[in-house]
């Protein structure tokens, strides 16, 4: 079904990656951002190929196939995590950030910090966007980074960032 789609791909590693659980309308908006087109038919397709699922107006997606589409995009760049496309995985943009190794490659990250009584604070010198030029959504969840970034690429279309760690961006 994955080699069948055509526009859809993008959408459905979105989704995979890091809008999984998402309401259906907050991710048509979202994808509609990134994109500039209208995403309901193309998530339409997707739910016609049973790749996801709408329950309760989220979208869900069984195990296998979330596991499987991280898998694809995680091998676009399976050494390198800085030119990966989306950055999902904790230990990644951690590293991407404390090593400022991000590149023009990354479209959107979606740092989800696990929820737990003692927050860990990340450590940055807040300069790891600059070389995101193409960062279109940036996610941040649950988490604490130490200070806010220097830099906001003006290609940044989408912000999500609970607990920013300064009073102003």
């Amino acid at each position: 079904s994955f080699d069948a789609l055509e526009e859809e791909k993008k959408c459905f590693s979105d989704i995979t990656c890091c809008l999984k659980g998402y309401k259906c309308r907050e991710i048509e908006d979202i994808l509609q951002r990134l994109y500039d087109n209208c995403m309901k038919y193309h998530i339409g397709v997707l739910v016609d190929k049973s790749l996801i699922q709408i329950s309760d107006d989220r979208v869900t997606l069984h195990d296998l196939i979330e596991n499987m589409g991280k898998e694809i995009d995680r091998q676009k760049s399976p050494k390198e995590t800085g030119k990966r496309r989306r950055l999902w995985l904790l230990k990644d943009i951690i590293q991407v950030l404390k090593d400022n190794s991000g590149t023009s490659e990354v479209k959107i990250i979606c740092l989800d910090f696990p929820i737990s009584d003692k927050q860990e604070t990340i450590e940055w010198n807040g300069n790891a966007f600059k070389e995101m030029k193409n960062l279109k959504a940036l996610i941040i969840r649950n988490g604490i980074l130490s200070q806010g970034p220097n830099y906001i690429p003006e290609s940044l279309r989408i912000l999500e960032w609970h607990r920013h760690p300064s009073h102003c961006l």
